[in-house]
């Protein structure tokens, strides 16, 4: 087996002759024009011949319509099968016949000798490849933001299915607009921001220790925002060079694993790392961000340029806009929703740009000015742009919650210990209706939740008011506003055993 890093989360796999791609996306910019691609790729076309595509998410990051473009339309698909459908009909759309949905723990053979299984925690995936005597475990975005225990209970998984690992490819870094994005009274954003990344690289460091690979590589964390005003959040990472220090003192032990730091274009063979990649040496001359500005400079300043919109295309979107929250402001408890006054800046345009909801009258109302008002609880700022793309696709919202596609400002304490925020921006997404679906394509609904013990069981504890048997997929501590947004550096890492 030969692994050849591209970028981000896409490695090319091959075995037998043939070639294998994951998560490609090597080419353009995802949700939005917020993510560009760092290190940049330096062979993207190595995946246009590829035999199988093999996807772990939906998120644009991963499954990335500009960079599908690339690759032959005979490639064969894997993507999980999920309670959502519609995923046959996307690759058709885009040229491709050959599709399978993967149903979590199921075991696919390619070839004579190569093995895929899915692992599913909620919407992500482990994916693990094998062939002949080498394992590969790719867990990506599944487990570095999940719970300790379904950390543990992955772990637990895998290494009773696959004793002796070779490869773990897992992200190390933090993605959501929470709390990096929001800003509130006394909040230090990059002191915070550095403390949210040590929480997800001591993640990564219990997930390698716990599977102990002979090889762990960091990757799935290659992307910069190139807006003035969030660049720092690029600095405040977890550094590549330094995440082999960091497993040493939290393993406290040799266990024979080596982190490796890799770049595109260095690649695994026989179970050696050839770091072939220019930008090793890149490196050595400096910091690799400093180098940004160069790479980037088209997009940068395009970025730094605003084209406004015209009248009747803001009257258009403000329209849209209030629409929808009048639709959509069932999600909020009645008994929150009533306290709640928050405002809308689209900064792409002119003169009273700013829209301001308030939920304290008997009926929601709107106004348009050109400052927040003084009694509002939070300000978002957005470009039209971003707004209209998260209203108008049913996974639209990723372009906020995911891309940072918006700025946040909090100006009063109940926003923060009721969690206004976090209710405004889903008012101004378009996620799919879980129970809509489940009414609609029931029979798929129930084929899901059969493959998926944890998913299943949780819903029995729930329907059981059973509440403290639920696993969290995700971990609830990096949700609490309070915590992130009105504490100290050392509280969160208390808070957060780190």
């Amino acid at each position: 087996m030969k692994i050849t890093y591209i970028s981000h989360a896409t490695l090319l796999i091959e075995v037998d002759g043939l070639k294998i791609v994951t998560d490609p996306w090597v080419k353009g910019a995802s949700y939005c024009n917020q993510w560009h691609l760092f290190p940049k790729p330096l062979s993207p076309d190595l995946i246009s011949d590829a035999d199988y595509v093999i996807y772990s998410h939906g998120h644009e990051d991963h499954l990335n319509p500009e960079s599908l473009q690339l690759i032959n339309k005979n490639a064969v698909i894997f993507y999980p099968y999920s309670w959502y459908g519609g995923t046959t009909e996307f690759f058709n759309q885009h040229g491709f016949k050959h599709i399978n949905e993967v149903v979590n723990e199921k075991t696919v053979h390619i070839g004579n000798n190569i093995k895929v299984t899915y692992l599913s925690n909620n919407l992500d995936n482990v994916v693990v490849i094998e062939s002949n005597d080498t394992v590969l475990v790719n867990v990506n975005d599944a487990l570095p933001s999940a719970s300790a225990s379904m950390i543990d209970y992955f772990i637990a998984k895998i290494k009773k299915r696959w004793k002796k690992i070779d490869y773990v490819f897992s992200s190390y870094g933090g993605a959501a607009y929470f709390p990096n994005a929001v800003h509130f009274a006394n909040k230090n954003d990059r002191e915070i921001g550095e403390t949210r990344e040590l929480f997800f690289i001591t993640n990564f460091c219990k997930i390698v220790s716990g599977l102990n690979p002979k090889m762990a590589v960091p990757f799935a964390t290659d992307f910069v925002l190139l807006d003035d005003n969030q660049r720092w959040i690029n600095e405040v990472k977890f550094p590549r060079d330094k995440i082999k220090e960091f497993y040493t003192k939290f393993t406290k032990e040799i266990t024979g694993t080596e982190i490796i730091e890799a770049y595109p274009d260095d690649y695994f063979e026989d179970k050696k790392i050839i770091q072939r990649s220019t930008y090793h040496q890149k490196k050595l001359n400096g910091n690799l961000l400093d180098t940004v500005d160069a790479e980037y400079k088209t997009e940068i300043e395009e970025k730094r340029k605003t084209t406004y919109l015209t009248l009747p295309e803001f009257q258009l979107l403000i329209e849209k806009v209030k629409k929808h929250i009048l639709e959509k402001q069932y999600i909020i408890p009645e008994s929150i929703r009533k306290k709640i006054k928050f405002s809308v800046k689209i900064i792409d345009a002119e003169n009273e740009n700013i829209l301001t909801t308030s939920f304290r009258e008997t009926n929601t109302q709107f106004t348009l000015s050109n400052l927040p008002d003084k009694d509002a609880d939070l300000l978002i700022e957005i470009r039209s742009k971003t707004l209209a793309y998260a209203l108008d696709n049913e996974w639209g919202g990723d372009a906020i919650i995911i891309g940072y596609g918006a700025e946040i400002f909090i100006y009063s304490e109940d926003s923060v210990t009721l969690e206004y925020e976090n209710y405004c921006v889903r008012l101004l997404s378009r996620y799919p209706n879980t129970k809509e679906y489940l009414k609609k394509e029931p029979w798929r609904a129930i084929k899901y939740l059969l493959a998926d013990d944890v998913k299943r069981n949780n819903l029995i504890s729930k329907a059981l008011r059973n509440y403290g048997k639920l696993v969290d997929y995700s971990d609830p501590i990096l949700g609490k506003r309070d915590l992130w947004l009105n504490k100290s550096k050392c509280d969160v890492c208390k808070a957060c055993n780190i």
